[in-house]
């Protein structure tokens, strides 16, 4: 029988499993559904009960998931009561998170000396702060939507420090270490600026008569045209990116703000449930396959073999939380409880992807050994297994204290 097929049934299997499991736990603890798929994912694969090996057919359809997730990320961000002071501080907080994680770094450095293209202490600091001050931002989104988070003076904190955590990192690492030279690869990042400014002045003035009567009409019919030209446009922008060698998640939270402002003047029933659907889709099927397979793809046993790697795992996981996480909660206001900011700090932390990503490329480079970067990936993981956990449960007790949420009932 096809391995793929098999695979792919095991990953719907933990897929339809993780709900019942967060469900399950919820008695204890609230643990998000997602932090619930990554785990079933490193049970079922090589690390654990090795049921599955690593596919490519099932990444690509994870690929899609993520791409989905900063889509649905950048259509649900609502960017005005983030404008003006909370952008400017959390701008200036992650400058400082840089400058701090870059020390860290430095230091992490001269214990582990590197060997390769990048033999300077410094550079190869620069390549672990970089990777330390990034947010995992579309990842925690969904988990905040879910805990009620998004509206929250905690969740507002998160968004406006996690918006530059999420894709600065990103776009550092297409400019200075992409298949371009740095230069042409800055006027390609402001040139997709310009080009989804542009369609984003002419989204302001909504779909033509006709397009918003296909929309209007084919809204309960097997047509769905307001799903498939929302998946369009995700895609197509994303191509658009990797073309010109930008990172595609930041093509894709680009093209969820470009949808948004173009359904503004559509009637709000039938924006909603073109919203539900899409929604439905993404997070029924696309989405949990990417957790679940980044679940999969953990390299516990690889991980084990380096002791070294192992040791630093917690030493990573504190920077995250310190270098990051601290300064991140900035955005609260200074009269905010003490559990606000240490769930705004746990939640800002988390890093994911970036993380992963620059540590893959200072191994190529040289950059980083792999003891360096087998703990910077793991620790990755781990803070969007635990930090998210402790995150919303530190908020959601702070909400009770407050007299905002009704303790549930056991």
């Amino acid at each position: 029988m096809d391995s793929t097929l098999i695979t792919l049934v095991v990953i719907l299997a933990m897929v339809a499993t993780a709900p019942l499991l967060s469900a399950a736990l919820s008695r204890w603890i609230q643990v998000p559904v997602v932090v619930s798929e990554m785990f079933l994912g490193i049970v079922v694969g090589p690390g654990v009960l090795a049921l599955i090996e690593r596919d490519a057919t099932v990444a690509f359809i994870g690929w899609m998931g993520s791409t989905l997730l900063f889509f649905i990320a950048g259509y649900e961000t609502d960017f005005k009561p983030l404008a003006g002071k909370p952008v400017i501080v959390g701008s200036v907080a992650w400058v400082v998170c840089l400058v701090l994680a870059v020390v860290a770094g430095t230091v992490i450095a001269a214990v582990f000396p590197m060997d390769g293209v990048y033999t300077t202490t410094i550079v190869s600091g620069i390549f672990i702060g970089a990777a330390l001050v990034s947010t995992a931002l579309g990842s925690i989104l969904p988990m905040m939507r879910d805990a009620d988070e998004v509206d929250t003076l905690v969740g507002r904190a998160v968004i406006s420090s996690g918006v530059i955590g999420q894709f600065a990192p990103l776009a550092a690492l297409a400019i200075l270490v992409g298949t371009n030279p740095p230069p042409l690869a800055l006027v390609k990042h402001v040139i997709f600026v310009g080009v989804i400014l542009g369609w984003l002045r002419i989204a302001k003035y909504g779909m033509p008569a006709f397009l918003r009567g296909v929309h209007t009409r084919t809204l309960e019919t097997g047509g769905q045209w307001g799903v498939r030209i929302q998946v369009l446009l995700c895609f197509a922008v994303v191509t658009l990116a990797i073309w010109l060698g930008v990172d595609r998640l930041i093509g894709a939270f680009g093209a969820g703000v470009v949808m948004r402002v173009l359904l503004a003047r559509t009637a709000e029933p039938e924006r909603v449930a073109v919203e539900r659907k899409v929604r439905s889709a993404s997070f029924g099927i696309f989405i949990p396959i990417f957790f679940v397979n980044a679940g999969v793809t953990f390299d516990l046993p690889g991980l084990m073999a380096l002791p070294q790697a192992f040791a630093l795992i917690p030493v990573f996981l504190l920077l995250m939380f310190l270098v990051r996480g601290l300064p991140g909660s900035a955005t609260l206001a200074r009269t905010e409880s003490l559990t606000d900011r240490a769930a705004t700090s746990f939640l800002v932390g988390t890093g994911l992807a970036a993380v992963i990503v620059m540590a893959e490329l200072g191994l190529e480079a040289g950059a980083v050994t792999s003891v360096v970067a087998a703990a910077m990936m793991g620790a990755a993981k781990i803070s969007a297994l635990v930090f998210p956990t402790v995150g919303l449960n530190l908020a959601r007790r702070e909400r009770i204290r407050r007299g905002e949420l009704e303790p549930q009932a056991p």
